[in-house]
């Protein structure tokens, strides 16, 4: 009997196993952008990847020749849409993650996509379609950060020591830009797309476009070369794509003055990468002061604070977090959230000093330590069950110098940093709230009494679902007084929804200054800082 009932058993087995295929999301290969939001379609003719379980071998297995098959190592895809289904091109396949091209022939429009392995058809996943909505691949492969650009003569990868110049030819390198006729699964169709509504811009400048279609590499791979444009140096200028209305994600580019190297002012000097090294982390320290106004539906008030951190960053994260190059005047960048931390991503270590004391026109207090290595005093109005220490009710920072004194602690020695803080800027056409914002038209803010040497973030936030959306942050001088934000870039959030009848959207317009360093015992670099502006919401962007 037994060897009867161990082979329908296996059987069973098997077919239960086979059976458990999930297919959870699917979204543009270079972009990863949230299907929710205005850029998450999939598109005709572009690279896709898939995510769940079950959808295919342990080992990944890849595609090793043309013609392309629609079926690799048991998986393949199916996307129905207004009736008509397509078999998607393969590309690789392993148990958690597909990677396949929609073919330029599916139609455009809501849908569904199902994945088989070995025969077992995953659930129903809704998709939606679209002609165009570009994502342009990044080194991280995260969708952000420095974008896979290369020099169109040499093939070399931008980075801030192959930077490019004005004038220079760029391929930017990414997927979703259209549909192709012919082929696909053939073998490369590289040729400009016809009639392409496309925009390149690089450091809020709009680029030349020479080239705009397939790669002659890989079925389903874009390849956009430019021009870079005169006037803009820095070592993470944003680029971004508007095709046929829908913005990209963002990366960034490197670009120098001249040669190939692009100066950080950010980066380590040699004796403080050297004391980095020798001390396990790059040793900081920040003062600050913050004066923010906070406008809501139904309370409006001052919130300002004074504060003074210090801490030590690990080694393997000073490329994140302490040599990041500083933010360029007339730029936007998006970036979509939940944000994912870099994998490999460390905390950085608490530094404890001494008794700290603040002095200067507002007064003379003690800051607190809420937490290990920060140190702080809040002042804002009145209000109930305020936290002992932390709030002064009542008081607000007026212009003077502003004084922070340390004495020892178990890191940091004595030390003495003062901050002159201006009158701060005024945002002159802020909207009451709640308020809305047209989402396709382009929304100038003006201010006064800007501080030289300042920049004004303008930060805009909608939420599509319970912590999913995007925000947007543009950069002006502040001497400037008035700044434009593009419509593409309010494109690029998604309209916003409320949870409890409350709109999930802010508007902030803040001035921000970095100042003087300062030096202390136990840190290898000091920052002084102040801040000053507003925080609008409910904001409804539609």
């Amino acid at each position: 009997m037994k060897w009867i009932l161990a082979p329908i058993a296996a059987l069973l087995l098997a077919q239960s196993l086979s059976a458990q295929v999930t297919l959870s999301s699917a979204v543009n290969a270079a972009s990863y952008a949230n299907p929710t939001l205005p850029n998450g379609s999939l598109t005709q003719g572009g690279i896709f990847i898939a995510f769940g379980s079950g959808m295919g071998p342990a080992k990944l297995q890849e595609i090793s020749a043309y013609p392309l098959p629609t079926t690799l190592a048991g998986t393949s895809i199916s996307v129905t849409v207004n009736g008509t289904t397509v078999n998607c091109i393969m590309l690789y396949t392993s148990a958690n993650q597909v990677a396949a091209v929609l073919p330029s022939d599916t139609p455009a429009g809501s849908g569904s996509m199902v994945l088989s392995y070995n025969g077992s058809p995953s659930s129903a996943l809704n998709v939606t379609v679209v002609a165009h909505s570009f994502g342009i691949f990044s080194v991280s492969q995260s969708g952000s950060g420095a974008g896979v650009i290369t020099n169109a003569i040499t093939n070399v990868v931008n980075s801030q020591t192959e930077s490019a110049n004005a004038a220079q030819l760029l391929d930017i390198w990414g997927t979703g830009l259209g549909p192709v006729t012919g082929n696909e699964a053939a073998g490369p169709l590289p040729g400009n797309i016809p009639n392409l509504p496309l925009q390149v811009f690089v450091g809020g400048q709009q680029a030349q476009v020479n080239y705009a279609g397939r790669s002659g590499c890989c079925t389903g791979l874009d390849q956009v070369e430019i021009v870079v444009p005169p006037g803009i140096v820095g070592c993470a200028v944003p680029v971004y794509f508007v095709v046929g209305g829908v913005t990209s994600n963002f990366v960034t580019v490197s670009i120098a003055q001249s040669g190939s190297t692009c100066v950080n002012p950010s980066a380590l000097t040699p004796s403080q990468l050297a004391s980095a090294q020798t001390n396990g982390g790059l040793r900081t320290g920040i003062a600050a002061l913050n004066q923010g106004h906070v406008y809501t539906a139904k309370i409006n008030y001052e919130s300002d604070s004074a504060a003074i951190t210090f801490s030590k960053e690990p080694l393997a994260d000073l490329t994140l977090v302490s040599v990041s190059p500083p933010p360029m005047a007339n730029t936007c960048s998006v970036l979509a959230f939940p944000i994912s931390l870099p994998s490999g991503y460390q905390a950085a270590t608490p530094l404890q000093a001494g008794t700290i004391t603040f002095d200067g026109p507002a007064g003379s207090y003690t800051l607190i330590s809420p937490q290990p290595g920060d140190y702080q005093i809040a002042f804002e109005p009145a209000e109930t069950n305020a936290e002992p220490g932390l709030i002064n009710n009542g008081t607000v920072l007026t212009p003077g110098t502003y004084t922070f004194t340390g004495t020892p602690g178990t890191d940091i020695g004595a030390f003495n940093v003062s901050i002159a803080l201006p009158s701060p800027m005024n945002w002159t056409n802020r909207p009451t709230t709640p308020s809305t914002i047209s989402r396709s038209q382009p929304l100038t803010i003006n201010w006064t009494n800007g501080f030289p040497g300042a920049l004004i973030a303008i930060t805009g936030q909608s939420s599509a679902s319970l912590g999913v959306g995007a925000g947007f942050t543009c950069w002006a001088d502040a001497t400037a007084g008035t700044f434009t934000v593009p419509a593409a870039i309010l494109q690029a959030l998604p309209p916003t929804y409320s949870a409890g009848g409350i709109p999930q959207g802010s508007l902030d317009v803040n001035q921000e200054y970095t100042g003087p360093n300062f030096t202390a015992p136990g840190i290898d670099i000091g920052t002084t800082a102040f801040a000053n502006g507003f925080d609008i919401g409910p904001i409804t962007y539609q």
